[in-house]
């Protein structure tokens, strides 16, 4: 068989061949209000063209940031698990409030340590998501709790209207 093959025998290029990939958007941004002295810096990347813009992010990343602080506060025991009713699915808060009896039956038996996570404010240190659809967004996140760095994932759902949280792992 020859070096070169002839044009007949050649595979055709077809206009899927020729396609250039497509850029994805990614959206990048600033949590303000935080009570460090350094912002908190995020990246939502998503898997669709054109659907969203930065300000639709920027209001997603918002409300992930106040239902985390939220968690955060109904497994320190400072607020009713209730109150993320409107904005968890159900499964969701049940899981929360089985982690927060495991977590609370370990923290009585360090009263040091309960009083270092009990009164200090979540700062955000980043955070990184996928809209990996329409109506799916999964998020990485880091945060400070006092002296501790936790990291933690959430995944959000558009359900008639309203991001609810589907999923909740802080650790």
């Amino acid at each position: 068989m020859s070096a070169h093959r002839r044009t007949e025998e050649l595979e055709p290029i077809t206009p899927f061949m020729m396609r250039r990939p497509e850029i994805l958007p990614s959206f990048d941004g600033v949590i303000p209000l935080q009570s460090s002295s350094e912002p908190a810096r995020y990246r939502v990347v998503s898997c669709l063209s054109r659907t969203f813009n930065a300000d639709q992010v920027h209001e997603l990343v918002m409300h992930v940031c106040r239902v985390t602080c939220v968690a955060v506060e109904i497994l320190r025991r400072r607020q009713p698990s209730r109150i993320l009713a409107k904005f968890a699915d159900p499964e969701c808060i049940e899981r929360l409030e089985y982690m927060r009896s495991l977590l609370s039956d370990y923290m009585e038996e360090l009263a040091v340590l309960h009083k270092r996570h009990i009164y200090p404010p979540v700062e955000f240190i980043w955070l990184n998501g996928v809209l990996t659809s329409e109506r799916k967004l999964d998020i990485s996140l880091g945060m400070r709790v006092g002296a501790q760095t936790h990291v933690g994932g959430l995944v959000f759902e558009l359900k008639r209207g309203r991001w609810i949280c589907m999923m909740v792992d802080i650790g």
